[in-house]
């Protein structure tokens, strides 16, 4: 599969209000998923979801383990950027690195601030397939997941891009199975990789020729 480096202007064009839009949601979706957590509980429905998918057979433990891609969200990050690295599509590269510190970086400063624990710390019933430290909300997995798939979305042939929503979805379905994080800690990732990637997309064309992001 070869990706095709283009340049924002090529890749991006005619798709500014969807970016905007997509800017807006993932900013609200951030804002009251913090609030929510904030309360440093589960919340019923999500005690549902995460029960229903954390019981699934014990049976798909491994592949649940592969789709999480690895035990430390920044690894997903650094595979990308070697992988467009060697196909030295440089400036994809430039834009992951970039935009993965940047997702990195929110999350981490939420989960500090917010400090919801993990499903183990707020409900008895986890069934704890893989071990993990640190705060819940958001989940940095989903958040750098997030980041990379919709970052090279545009540049990957047509045929391919059933990858992205899917790269996304088992990572998020993964993390739950796993017992590692609960709902509101995947919809909090998925903002936030959202809001990066759209933040990247509706800059200055002044700011992204500055940052080399153009």
């Amino acid at each position: 599969m070869k990706v095709k480096t283009k340049t924002d202007s090529e890749v991006y064009a005619g798709r500014r209000n969807w970016y905007i839009a997509g800017f807006g949601i993932s900013l609200l979706t951030l804002i009251i998923s913090s609030l929510m957590a904030l309360k440093h509980t589960m919340f019923g429905w999500e005690v549902s979801i995460f029960d229903w998918i954390n019981g699934w057979p014990t049976g798909l433990q491994t592949f649940f383990r592969i789709a999480s891609v690895a035990k430390e969200g920044p690894v997903i990050a650094v595979i990308a950027v070697i992988i467009a690295f060697i196909l030295r599509h440089w400036r994809l590269a430039w834009r992951l690195a970039v935009s993965t510190i940047g997702g990195a970086a929110l999350a981490f400063l939420l989960k500090h601030f917010i400090d919801r624990a993990r499903p183990q710390g707020l409900i008895d019933h986890v069934n704890l397939r893989w071990t993990d430290t640190g705060a819940g909300f958001p989940s940095g997995h989903v958040a750098i997941m997030t980041v990379v798939m919709l970052t090279i979305m545009p540049y990957l042939p047509s045929r391919w891009r059933w990858t992205v929503p899917t790269g996304i979805a088992l990572v998020c379905l993964s993390r739950m199975y796993l017992g590692l994080h609960a709902p509101l800690d995947i919809i909090g990732g998925l903002a936030v990789g959202v809001l990066v990637v759209t933040t990247v997309r509706i800059m200055p064309q002044a700011l992204r020729v500055f940052f080399r992001l153009d």
